[in-house]
C-alpha cells in the first residue's frame, strides 16, 4: 500500500508539472538581413525594439505592418532601453566620448510626435532607467529621481553599482549581496509581481531571492534571464571559445527550479538573447546573424 502511494504521489508530481508547449515559431518578416539583436516587448505587445550587436541604435519593428523603422542610431541605445506601459514612450542611453572619456546622457523618445528629449546630461554616473505610471524615473548618482511621480506610483529600481545590486524604493538604497561581498553580480531584475529577484552571479549561475536578499535559491547556468511571468525565467545557454560564440539554446524554469525545459529552435541556428512579451504568450529571440524569431507559447 506504501509503494502504491509513493508511486501516485510520484507520477502525480509528473502529470501536474508545468511544461511550456511551443505553438508556433516563425522568423519576423523582413529581418532576414536587418542585423537585429537583443530584442524588447512593447508593454502592448504590438511591436519589438531591436538594436545591433553591440547596442547602437534602436529599430522599431511592427507586428502590425511587418515594417522596421530607425528610431535613432545613438550609440548604446540598445542597453537597457525602457518603455513605458502604454507602449507610447522609449528612454535610453547616448554614449559618447569627451576627452576620451565616456560620457552618459538619457533621452526620452516620444513615438507620437518623434521628439526627443533630454533627461539627464552627459555624466561618468551609471544611469539605470525605469517607467512609473507611464513616467521615467531613473537612478543616477546613487539617487532615485522620480519627477512628477508620487510615492505610490513609484515601482521599485533594482541595479549594478561596483558589481554589487541595489535596490533603489522611494527614498531608501539598499545594497543586496545575497550570494556574499565578494560575488559579482548581473543581470538582475524584479519580478511582475514585486517579489523575487533573478540575477546571475559571475561564475556561479543564476539564482532567485527574495525582494529583501532571502530565501537564495540556485538555478544553475541560465545567461540573460528574464520573467516568463512570476514563476517562470527564460535565459539562454549558451557557449563560447573566449572569442566567438559556438552554440546558444533557449532555457525556460521555474523558480523552485523543479522544471527546466530546453526549448525547441530552428536546426542550426543560435538562438540568443531572449524576450518575452508581458502576458507571457510569445518569446522573441535573435540569431548569431540577427535574424529575429517569434515563438507562441503556452504553459500547461
Amino acid at each position: 500500500m506504501k509503494k502504491f502511494l509513493l508511486l501516485f504521489a510520484i507520477s502525480g508530481q509528473f502529470i501536474f508539472a508545468q511544461q511550456i508547449q511551443i505553438q508556433s515559431i516563425d522568423q519576423l518578416k523582413n529581418t532576414e538581413s536587418s542585423g537585429l539583436f537583443h530584442p524588447t516587448f512593447s508593454p502592448t505587445g504590438d511591436y519589438l525594439l531591436a538594436t545591433t550587436e553591440n547596442y547602437a541604435g534602436l529599430k522599431l519593428y511592427s507586428f502590425t505592418d511587418k515594417t522596421i523603422k530607425t528610431l535613432t542610431s545613438d550609440p548604446g541605445a540598445g542597453y537597457g532601453v525602457q518603455i513605458s506601459d502604454d507602449g507610447n514612450n522609449i528612454v535610453y542611453k547616448k554614449n559618447e566620448f569627451v576627452k576620451n572619456l565616456k560620457h552618459t546622457s538619457l533621452i526620452s523618445y516620444s513615438r507620437s510626435n518623434g521628439k526627443q528629449i533630454q533627461l539627464v546630461s552627459p555624466t561618468r554616473e551609471l544611469i539605470t532607467p525605469r517607467f512609473a505610471a507611464n513616467k521615467p524615473q531613473y537612478v543616477v548618482g546613487r539617487k532615485l529621481v522620480r519627477n512628477n511621480i508620487t510615492t505610490t506610483e513609484s515601482t521599485p529600481v533594482i541595479c549594478i553599482e561596483n558589481q554589487k545590486m541595489v535596490m533603489y524604493s522611494g527614498n531608501s538604497r539598499k545594497v543586496l549581496t545575497p550570494n556574499g561581498e565578494q560575488a559579482s553580480y548581473i543581470w538582475p531584475s524584479i519580478s511582475p509581481d514585486k517579489k523575487n529577484i533573478a540575477y546571475a552571479v559571475a561564475g556561479k549561475g543564476t539564482f532567485v531571492c527574495r525582494m529583501d536578499g532571502s530565501n537564495v535559491k540556485s538555478l544553475g547556468k541560465l545567461n540573460a534571464p528574464v520573467w516568463l511571468n512570476s514563476k517562470w525565467l527564460v535565459g539562454m545557454d549558451d557557449k563560447d571559445d573566449g572569442q566567438k560564440m559556438l552554440s546558444s539554446s533557449l532555457i525556460a524554469l521555474t523558480i523552485d527550479g523543479k522544471t527546466r525545459q530546453t526549448l525547441s529552435t530552428p536546426t542550426g541556428k543560435m538562438a540568443m538573447y531572449p524576450a518575452t512579451s508581458a502576458d507571457g504568450s510569445r518569446i522573441a529571440f535573435n540569431t548569431e546573424n540577427g535574424e529575429l524569431y517569434l515563438m507562441n507559447i503556452q504553459i500547461k
